[in-house]
């Protein structure tokens, strides 16, 4: 099994924790600020297609394939987070090792890892979250996600990811001065044996960072804390 390096590059950066606020998980900088997270503020969308999935499955039908659809999601994730750490895997339910599986030729790819479930914080935006994954790409810094789907994904559909990942690469540069140079999305399609790979180029930020600050002016609820 390939052996993957971590640097220790970070490891003086303060941080910051999560917490359950209300129902919410919410981050506090060092600083004692408490700021929404980016999940919670996409989250807040509104998903016309989902809610008509979910008129026509039904409320118990749809809850119950959305909970299996995360704990196979977290699975996959530990596996994916356990192989970069150089640790034995852990045994786990069939579906989540095959799907784990299909990832891990393109885990391969990773190496100098500066860290694995980064909290991170932006004063700028007012906004914390958790980056899955910031290390060498084939021999690039990017920010790396990983996902699962049912089905494969058009890149039209994954704005949010894009989002999402290009927030975290903005924290890390607020907080550590060092600027990832692309995004990587990790997609293993579950229905298939495919496995999806989208890239941004750091250049893209702008656009995706525009338009997160659009949802957050059309969703003020979701910044409000407490």
């Amino acid at each position: 099994m390939k052996q993957f390096n971590h640097v220790k590059d970070i490891d003086d950066i303060q941080v910051p924790h999560r917490e359950v606020m209300n129902g919410r998980r919410v981050y506090v900088t060092p600083n004692g600020h408490t700021y929404p997270s980016i999940t919670s503020i996409l989250g807040a969308q509104p998903k016309p297609s989902l809610d008509e999935w979910r008129k026509r499955v039904g409320d118990v039908e749809a809850d119950k394939i959305m909970k299996e659809s995360a704990k196979l999601g977290t699975d996959v994730h530990d596996l994916c987070e356990r192989y970069l750490y150089n640790q034995n895997l852990l045994i786990v339910n069939d579906e989540a090792r095959s799907v784990f599986n299909r990832l891990r030729f393109l885990l391969g790819n990773i190496d100098n890892i500066v860290g694995l479930e980064i909290p991170v914080y932006s004063d700028m935006l007012k906004i914390g979250g958790t980056a899955d994954c910031i290390a060498e790409y084939n021999g690039v810094l990017s920010v790396i996600d990983f996902k699962t789907s049912k089905k494969a994904k058009k890149e039209e559909w994954i704005e949010d990811y894009y989002i999402q990942a290009f927030f975290y690469s903005a924290a890390f540069f607020e907080m550590t001065g060092a600027s990832p140079e692309q995004i990587v999305i990790l997609i293993a399609v579950r229905e298939s044996f495919e496995v999806q790979v989208f890239k941004k180029p750091l250049k893209e930020m702008d656009t995706y960072i525009g338009r997160l600050v659009e949802i957050m002016k059309q969703n003020p609820q979701v910044i409000k804390i407490g």
